[in-house]
Order: structure tokens, then sequence, then C-alpha cells
């Protein structure tokens, strides 16, 4: 056996091209076993079994990839193609096998020569042999040997595929001076590893697998052969087909050597050794000959006589061992291919056919649809400008992926131009600029719809290309820039990733560009053809003018977990959240009937079809913020949902000059499940939470204040009360304070002004109403926003918001607000719990509206409020000292901390003696127990006060004087709480008349 000093490459890198397939990776491994420093270079991702140094995932059609893998390599093992069995090796895939096999091979030749590499082991195939020499009439055996290249002058490989490899060969040779060549011509190597059911098998392959379908069937009533059976091959198991190459790559000898058996049998004979292997008796078996499928050569298999002579080398393993293995470990795939499916049966019935693949097939068809104007700029040659430079990015972004790659893809490109558009008509313009920038396939639709109507044009080229045959439909616009390369494959990449994890349909969903001038916007979205099959051929609803349509298309899919944000950019010249060079129209209320017909049309298509794709619960999260607190903010946009919920978070500033901005667009800005808005002047919590619902296109939205720490799972508990509650108005969280650890916020709590903020944990059934800091609404077309005429900073707009949404829930036969007390937030105390009374003096200016707003929930307590005996006593006063009666005006001053002095001792006796209040939210006891008492007594007159001095400033007169009073449990709870409330202030108007009384005596 002639043998070569490994001394000068034993320290250099193996570089195993195609290290990731059946001959590569057993090669790589044998070498890795060795102690080798072995580099794995394919197409296909890293496997999860560590058999190398180093493994990349590259396209060898790129020669800066095989370039970059050259670095300090000694020896190339070649392995790369694009191949497979008789599905695959047939005359319709002639040219896209011979285009991807040269070029791959002359690519890494060249990268080799370059990087000065000592060897280079390339794998031929015993296809390079005359066709003619193995087209036999009887049943006797060719033997080919290698020199029967060019026995008849000029060589005639089987197919374009053999010729490939023979050109291969001759390259090689021609670098035999710069190169130690090894060339292995392989014969049919077969085993354990070896593809079995993706159409690229082997006859070993296809034969095991029908082999073992038929004994779990019990069934080899029809066993699948393609031809007549009688051809013959010789088969050779993987481990001596590694020896053989392994032994060649140490010998000194450059020319062609056969690693092959050379001892071949019929094809039906190999069937019956796969029967054999399974337990099965071929003698039982009815083989259905399909002669109409490929069937190669008749009759091929190798002359061992050089290899033995120069290699000694020879199969050590028989076919019915090597089977006997190859069929085990098929069995065991197919194992565990039936473990993850429903229909067991089914798929073995499928495992009993092969299939031919059409590698033309594979190539994915990109319908780009332009609509184009040279209307609205200064000039008709802007428009040329502005398609110069999306063609130039159009063809710079896809050069690599329509040229390379295992998976083809072609761009074709509809112009939709209106039909009086001269500029554009005259001369194909447009489509010249298309073609100096290498963009050729091209197809002018000329349109007659109105000016403006983009969505028309879009709908009429996104047709068009669903009846060419397109497999994705990319919506743009001829001012658009493509910023990044591989967007055809990275974008088909993710429609099969999302197909893949929400179990659909191979292209159900949508996916959009990211566009930088729009962040976070859904702007430009690409479709499936799937996508045109379930809405007939049409992209999207024709009530679209020219605003909204892309979003839909987001929201729809969003609906059932479809949806995605490609990190592929784009930038838009003209449009997107800037002025657009026509009028825009948006559809008004679009996300409710248009998009719920839609959401119905998908469902019932996946019904008809069976797929059971599962619809998902979409909510919104709404934060209207003025302080822009970016840890507070953050917080909140963490916080993550299960997987049948879809949630996305709308920011709502309401102060365009908060220093806060800048650091929150720039982490989330891009985020396609964050919406950041900025009002152009403080408009109010009301106003931003409106914006944020005409921004949301959720089923419902939940507001959260912008300092509420939520918890951890509160989505998840929100999405558990509202499937609990699905016909309701909404829910309402339970907010909770920390700690009441000081006087202040022990009286805080004592004064009742935050009672509604757990009301969840108190009431269970149709909820009076709760505060926005934690609360859920079902979106509806209901047209209930929040009212704007409260105070900006709140009071009164949230009881507003929920008396009226449960109204018109209950009017239709639903229910009213729920309680969800697990859907848990905690609100900070205000000012780190200093003390502050203007909130609460706000809040009860608002919420005196409610009384004019909702008399029929009103009740009369003909005993004044604190407020108003204030008044009372105060003008009296004023009247006195008009007069000149200071003995009035003294009784008045009386009367004034008389007000005072009942309120509080009035509350001292209620909390202390008459109910004995125990809050366990406080920490106080004692003296600091009874002094929170006084202080909160001082808190509710406050609110008392706001109250009357908002209807004051309403010019509600009557109102601030009169004895109507706003129930705020809206009559839900009986009339307890109003006896209550007219008790005590019956109880604190006798107390203090009685003050009043005794110290004037005294006095």
């Amino acid at each position: 056996m002639a043998t070569m000093n490994e001394k000068s490459v034993a320290t250099k890198i193996y570089l195993v091209t195609g290290g990731g397939g059946f001959i590569g990776s057993a090669v790589a491994k044998r070498l890795h076993d060795e102690g080798h420093h072995v580099r794995v270079v394919d197409i296909a991702p890293q496997p999860s079994a560590v058999y190398f140094t180093e493994y990349t995932q590259g396209d060898l059609c790129d020669l800066s990839c095989c370039e970059a893998m050259m670095q300090g390599v000694g020896t190339v093992l070649h392995f790369a193609a694009n191949m497979g069995g008789m599905g695959t090796i047939h005359e319709g895939n002639d040219f896209t096998i011979y285009r991807d096999n040269n070029t791959i091979t002359l690519n890494v030749l060249q990268a080799a020569v370059r990087g000065s590499v000592d060897r280079f082991l390339y794998a031929s195939s015993a296809c390079v042999y005359p066709g003619h020499l193995q087209d036999v009439s009887d049943d006797k055996d060719v033997q080919l040997s290698e020199s029967d290249v060019f026995s008849s002058g000029e060589p005639s490989p089987q197919g374009l595929y053999g010729l490939e490899k023979l050109v291969g060969e001759l390259l090689l040779r021609q670098y035999a001076h710069k190169l130690s060549i090894r060339i292995a011509r392989l014969h049919n190597v077969y085993g354990p590893g070896g593809s079995w059911h993706d159409g690229r098998e082997k006859a070993p392959g296809a034969l095991g697998r029908k082999a073992v379908a038929a004994k779990r069937l019990a069934d080899t009533s029809e066993f699948e052969i393609w031809g007549d059976g009688s051809q013959r091959r010789s088969f050779i198991y993987i481990d001596d087909c590694v020896e053989g190459l392994l032994r060649l790559l140490r010998s000194d000898y450059a020319g062609p050597v056969n690693i092959g058996s050379d001892h071949s049998l019929s094809v039906q004979g190999l069937a019956e050794v796969a029967l054999v292997a399974v337990g099965l008796e071929p003698a039982r078996a009815s083989f259905a000959f399909d002669t109409s499928k490929p069937v190669g050569v008749q009759a091929r298999s190798s002359d061992n006589r050089l290899v033995k002579d120069v290699l000694g080398w020879e199969p050590q393993t028989s076919l019915k061992d090597g089977m006997q293995r190859t069929v085990s470990w098929i069995d065991a795939q197919v194992e565990t291919l039936l473990d993850s499916q429903d229909h067991p049966q089914s798929i073995l019935r499928q495992l009993q056919k092969s299939t031919v693949i059409e590698l033309s097939a594979s190539t994915l068809q990109f319908g780009v649809l332009l609509p184009i104007t040279s209307r609205g700029t200064e000039s008709p040659q802007v428009c040329l400008d502005h398609l110069r430079k999306f063609a130039a990015s159009l063809y710079s972004t896809t050069w690599r992926d329509t040229r390379s790659g295992e998976v083809k893809f072609r761009v074709k490109v509809y112009l939709a131009v209106d039909d009086d558009d001269k500029f554009l008509l005259e001369g194909q313009k447009a489509e010249s600029v298309l073609r100096e920038a290498g963009v050729w396939d091209i197809t002018r639709l000329v349109c007659n719809f109105p000016r403006g109507h983009i969505c028309s044009l879009w709908r009429y080229c996104a047709t068009a290309a669903w009846k060419d045959g397109c497999d994705y439909m990319a919506l743009f616009g001829d001012d658009v820039e493509l910023l990044d390369e591989g967007w055809l494959r990275g974008i088909h990449q993710i429609f099969q990733d999302l197909s893949r994890k929400t179990e659909s349909p191979p292209g159900f969903g949508c996916v959009a560009f990211t566009d930088i001038s729009f962040p976070g916007m859904p702007t430009f979205p690409v479709v499936h053809r799937l996508h045109m099959d379930i809405f007939e051929g049409s992209v999207i609803p024709s009530a679209f003018v020219n605003q909204d349509g892309d979003p839909f298309l987001f929201q729809l899919y969003r609906r059932f977990g479809s949806s995605k944000m490609a990190p592929f950019r784009l930038r838009n010249a003209v449009g997107g959240s800037n002025d657009a060079r026509y009028t825009k129209e948006h559809l008004k209320e679009w996300t409710f009937e248009v998009l719920d017909d839609a959401t119905s049309t998908v469902e019932l298509w996946s019904g008809s079809k069976g797929h059971g794709i599962g619809k998902k619960l979409t909510i919104d999260v709404i934060v209207p913020s003025f302080r822009v607190q970016f840890a507070a903010l953050s917080r909140i946009l963490k916080l993550e949902s299960s997987d049948t919920c879809e949630v996305m978070f709308i920011l709502i500033i309401d102060d365009p000059q908060a220093s806060g901005i800048a650091e929150l667009e720039a982490k989330y800005g891009f985020r396609p499940d964050v919406r950041i808005r900025v009002n152009a002047s403080n408009l109010g919590a009301s106003a931003s939470r409106n914006r944020g619902m005409e921004e949301s296109t959720a089923e419902y939205v939940f507001f959260l204040d912008d300092d509420v720490v939520p918890q951890p799972d509160i989505l998840i508990k929100a999405e558990k009360a509202i499937r609990t509650n699905p016909n309701c108005a909404g829910l309402v969280g339970t907010t909770v304070f920390p700690p009441a650890d000081t006087i202040f916020k022990s009286a805080v709590h004592l004064a009742g002004v935050t009672y509604f903020w757990d009301i969840a944990t108190k009431l269970t059934d149709d909820i009076p109403w709760g505060v926005t800091a934690n609360l859920i609404a079902r979106r509806n077309k209901d047209k209930i926003r929040y009212d704007i005429r409260f105070p900006k900073t709140g009071g009164g707009e949230d009881i507003d918001f929920c008396i009226r949404k449960r109204n018109f829930f209950v009017k239709e036969g639903k229910r009213g607000f729920q309680a969800a007390p697990e859907v848990i937030a905690i609100h900070p105390w205000w000012y780190s719990g200093n003390r502050s009374y203007w909130r609460f003096y706000m809040w009860a200016k608002g919420d005196g509206a409610l009384v004019a707003l909702f008399p029929e929930l009103c009740y009369l307590d003909w005993s004044p409020t604190s407020a108003q005996m204030l008044l009372l006593t105060l003008l009296s006063a004023l009247v006195a000292i008009i007069l000149g009666d200071f003995s009035s005006f003294k009784t008045s001053m009386i009367g004034v901390l008389a007000v005072f002095v009942a309120n509080v001792g009035h509350d001292l006796y209620r909390h202390l003696i008459r109910e004995k209040t125990l809050d366990l939210r406080s920490t106080m006891t004692g003296i600091p127990w009874v002094i929170a008492v006084v202080e909160s007594a001082l808190i509710r007159m406050l609110s008392e006060g706001g109250r009357l001095v908002g209807q004051v400033e309403r010019g509600e007169w009557l109102l601030a004087v009169g004895q109507q009073r706003f129930d705020w449990f809206v009559g839900r709870v009986g009339n307890g709480p109003r006896d209550n409330e007219r008790r005590n202030s019956r109880e604190r108007l006798v107390l203090w008349f009685l003050l009043l009384l005794s110290i004037s005596r005294l006095t």
C-alpha cells in the first residue's frame, strides 16, 4: 500500500465541506476521534452531536465563505454537493444541480489554491461513467473500472450531475501542480445516518423505510419499487467507505479510485434483504413496480482491482449485516417521528411511498408589489430618482439569495402605474430604471383607480402576483430603501419558524420589515400566498383606501400568534409617520368589524381544513406617563404573558419635553410589541388614555398607571380572569399600597380615599367602578372614552368611564365589571409618603361633577357636608362684618371652629368607639393611631371642600349647596352605604349644633 508522509500536514486543520451530511459527518467524526483538528462547514445548522472541533453554517456558493474557511487548513475533504438518490438526480433537476455543484467546487478549489492548502480530496461519483456501458439488456453485472470514463473517446456521464463531477475531477487535475489531489468515485454509500425519508434517500434508505413501515402496519400487500426491480447495483456500507477514503487520503495515489463494492444485486433483491432485516418474509410481499419514476442505468458495480492494488482496501461489511444495522436505525427514527404524531397509521402509509423532488419547485418567488406615481413631487423626475435608489437596494440585498443557497429565491416586481400617468407610461421609464440596477423580471400593471387609492393598487398587484404563482407578496413604495442583505431567506425562515411555533400551515402569518423612519409600526408587511388563498385572492378588504392596510394584516395574524417584525431594516423617505404625496384617508374603526370579520374568516378556513389553529387572546396595555420614569416603565415593559396571549404595550407620553423620552425610545422603540407615542402638548391622563385606545387593536385594553409595580404574573392572571369572564365590560384589579408605616399614610386609608383601590377583594360581581391604575376594559364599538372635562390629573373620570361602559354592556345583555382580585399591582405612596393633600383636593374637584352627570345615582342627605357648613358659617361671618354685628361675627367664628371640632370628634368616636376600626394595612397603634384618625378627618373635609369648589367653578350653584350626594357604590350594594353616610352627617350636624350652643353659652 502506498503511503504519504503525514508530518507536513499533521498539525494543520482538516476542513470537511458538507460535513453536516451523511458521508462528510462520518469522515469528520473519524478524524476527530483520531485527535485531529476538524473544521466542518455546511449549509445546514450545527447538529447537537459533536464530532468536530469547529462548525460553521455557511453557503459555499459564496466565495468569501470559502476563503474564510481556508484559514490554517492543510487538508480539504470536499463532500459538499446538491445531491440525492434517483428522486433527486433526474433530468428535471439537471441544470439546478450542475449550477450549484459547479459553483461550490469552483469556489472551494479557488479558495484552497489561494490558501496554500496541501491536500485536496474530492468526492466524485460513479455517475461519471458512460451510460452506454451500463445499459445492458440481460441480468449481468457491469463492473466499472477507473479507465472506463474515456473508453469510447468522448465522455458520456449520467446526466449533468455526473458531468459536473467529471468536470470537478478535471479541474483538480489542472491544479495538481499546486495541490496534492485525491479523487474518490463513490458507489452507492448507505448506512445509519443517511437520508431515509426526505426525497433525497438512495435505494437502501428508501427500501429500508418501506420495510419498517410494512412491519409496523403488518401490511406487505403493496411494497413500492421504482422501475421493474431488475436494475442492478452494488452498495457500500458507510464504515467501509470512510476507511477507504482515509486510506486514499493518506496514500500517494493521485488518480481516480473507485470506493465501492464489486458485489451487486437487483433492486428487488435489495428490497427482499430489507424485508428480512425487519423480520418479514419476502415471499409474502406483493411488490408494486412503478416504471413511471426515474430509475437510472440498468446495471452498475465497482471494479475494485485498482483500489485493492494501490490501497490494499476492500469492503468488510456484508450487505446483509449493513442493511440490518441500517434498518434498525431507520426503525428508531420512525419511532421518534410517530411519537409526535396524532395519526401514526397515516404517517406510516406515507412512508410506504417515495417522492420525486423537483428542485425548481424549491425556488421561492417573492412578488414585490410596487405602486409608483410621478405625481406629488416638485418634478416627475424625482420619482425616478427614488425608484433608482430602491432598485439598487433591492438588487444588492437580494443578490446572494437569488444565486446561492439550498433554497433559491426569485424576485418578480409588479409595477402599478396609473393609466393617466403619461410621464411613466411613455418609454417604459420605470422599467428602464429597474433594469439598469439588474432587476429584470418586471410586470407592468396599468391601473384605473381614483388618485391616492394606494390600497386598491396594492390589492391589484397582490392578486396578479398570486395568480402568477408567487409564494410571497411584499408591499413596498418607490421611495423605500432596503438596508439589510438576506431578507428573502430571512423572512422565509421567519415564516417557517412561525409555522413550527404555532403548529400552523407553512406560510400562515404576517412578517413586517423594521421601518427606521416609523419605529415599532408594521408598515411594510409580507404575506404568503396562503393568505391569498384564505381570502380568495384579496390581500386586504376593499374598505381600505390608502391607510391602515399594513397594520390590519399584522394585527389579524397577531390574534393567532403569527405576526412578527423582522430585523431587516428599510427607510421610507416619504410617508410613514410623516406627510405622504396624497391625502391620507384612514378607515375609521377598522379594528372592530373589519378586523373581527377577517378573524372569523381565518377561523372558518382553519376549521374547514382541519388545522385547528388556536386564536389567542389579545391585550393592549395602555400606560399614560407625564413623568417618564425609565425604571418604572421598564418594569412594566418587562412583563410577560402566557403562550396563549398576545400583548402589546402602548405608552402615551404626555410631556413632550420629558427628559426620559430619548432613553425610552432608544431601548424600546424598535420592539414590535411596544408603541411609544408622544403628545404634542400636555393633554392630561384622560386624553392620553383615549389616544391609547385609538391606537389599540386588541380585544381588551389594560390600563396601568406609570408608577405602579405590577406583580410579575399580572398578565397571566389578567388572561385567566378574562377567560373566566368573557362576556363582561371589563375587570377591576387589586391595587394595594405598601404598609402604612406613618401617621399620614394611615390617615389616608382612614379617610376612605383609597377604599376602591382594592375593591376587587371586597366585591365580586358587577363592581361599581375601579381605579385606572389597574383596570381592564373590553374594547367595543361603543365610542365610550374618558371624558376630558375631568381634571388632567384625574378625579372622577374613571368612575364616569366605568359607569357608561357598564351600562352599555348591560343593555346588550352582558355583564358589568367583574372582580379580578389576583390581578395585583402595588402603588407606591405619592411623594414617597411625604404629606401632600393637594391630590385629594383635586380628585374631589373632578368627581363632584358626577352629581350632575348621574343624578339617578345620587341620594338626598338633608344634613350638610363639612364644606357646606364652613361655607354657611363663613358667609354668616361676612354678613356680620358688613352689618357691624360683632356678636353675630363671634358666633359665626365659633361655628367655624365647631365644624372642625365636630368632624374630628365624630371621626374619633366613629373609629375608636363605635366601629373600633382596625386597619391591618397600618402599623400605627396608641397615640399615633389617634393622631392618624384626627388627620384623616382633615383629609376628608378637604375632599368635601374640593368637591364644593369644583361645583362652584362649573357654575353648579344649586348642587354646591344642595342635598344631592353621589353614591360611590352606585346602588349596587343596597341602601347600606347611603344610610351610613346619612347617619354620619346627621350625627356631625347634631354634634356641631351642640358644640356651637355650648361654646356660645360659655362665652
